[in-house]
């Protein structure tokens, strides 16, 4: 019988941060409201589709653990979490280099009636999308994952990752569209099961070439979740203080540190 919970706080990581971001950063508890903390990490070699540790509350993934595959990780953890539980609410998608303000992420896990999409927009005009869809047949070259991997070539040579065949440089175009920072945003379950339909269709596989938009879109994790969402005319509901790129402040509910990278 699956445990009845009102929801998941998601943190994405991976094997590579498992010493670092994930001991630094670590939540005080795991769980919150009966919100439900789970830890996030691929291992492309596992024997079974997944594997839970309940005691420290680790999902560990057969999948990529790169930070390309970064979607389909959490599309995922997502398939095998709705399996394993009872969600009542939704999900609050984490980083996993967050110093969390807990006075604040309880007052969000408790708000009734959350929005759908839920997080810091990065562009001001995000709105436009939903009120022209033919805004999301346009497309742009988007360097951000070169360059990512040109900073990090080790990643390219790592077995967990399984990226020494992938060419980069073919994928880099994607819709133009614009949602909530990756870091920290919340998908309810009407949401989530809009976003898993889409990756069922997909088959999970980043690298599919989309027809309507002519470009690649599940690469950039929250430029395909923004992109799904627009797709079935969810608005994404912006709050400017769900996390702060630039200071701790008592105001917001995480703090974006980005160590490590």
């Amino acid at each position: 019988m699956k445990k009845d919970i009102s929801g998941i706080i998601l943190i994405l990581s991976c094997q590579k941060h498992k010493n670092t971001r994930l001991k630094e950063f670590k939540l005080n508890k795991l769980e919150y409201e009966n919100w439900k903390v789970v830890y996030v990490i691929g291992d492309f070699f596992l024997q079974s589709e997944y594997i839970y540790e309940e005691k420290d509350s680790i999902l560990y993934l057969k999948c990529e653990d790169s930070y390309l595959h970064l979607l389909k990780k959490f599309g995922l953890a997502l398939k095998y979490l709705y399996q394993m539980f009872e969600i009542k609410e939704g999900i609050l998608r984490c980083g996993d280099d967050l110093i969390f303000n807990e006075n604040k992420l309880v007052e969000f896990l408790k708000l009734p009636n959350k929005a759908d999409y839920f997080g810091k927009a990065y562009i001001k005009d995000f709105h436009k999308y939903i009120r022209d869809e033919k805004l999301l047949q346009k497309s742009k070259i988007d360097y951000f994952m070169y360059d990512y991997y040109k900073k990090h070539p080790e990643d390219i040579n790592n077995p967990q990752h399984n990226l020494k065949d992938v060419k980069i440089v073919k994928y880099l175009k994607r819709p133009d569209v614009g949602g909530a920072v990756g870091t920290l945003y919340y998908l309810s379950n009407y949401s989530v099961q809009i976003f898993l339909q889409k990756m069922d269709e997909i088959k999970y596989n980043i690298f599919h070439f989309d027809e309507y938009s002519q470009s690649y879109p599940y690469i950039i994790e929250d430029c395909a979740i923004c992109y799904i969402m627009y797709l079935k005319k969810i608005p994404l509901t912006h709050c400017n203080d769900i996390v702060n790129d630039k200071c701790i402040n008592d105001q917001v509910i995480a703090y974006h540190t980005n160590k490590y990278k």
